[in-house]
């Protein structure tokens, strides 16, 4: 398994969307987890979800 070292694409686009947003997501992508879907890439998704809503204070 390969380990990212700087952040996704999309964690600079998370920058302009709301707290909402991302809890949504975040709890969308928590949902196909659950389904069986644990892909590197949703993984590290939902770490840059939960790292960006830590920076706002929101987590």
């Amino acid at each position: 398994m390969r380990f990212r070292t700087s952040p996704s694409p999309a964690a600079s686009a998370m920058k302009n969307r709301t707290s909402e947003d991302l809890r949504n997501e975040y709890r969308l992508i928590s949902r196909e987890r659950n389904g069986g879907h644990n892909t590197a890439g949703a993984i590290a998704d939902q770490n840059d979800i939960a790292r960006e809503l830590e920076s706002r204070g929101e987590l």
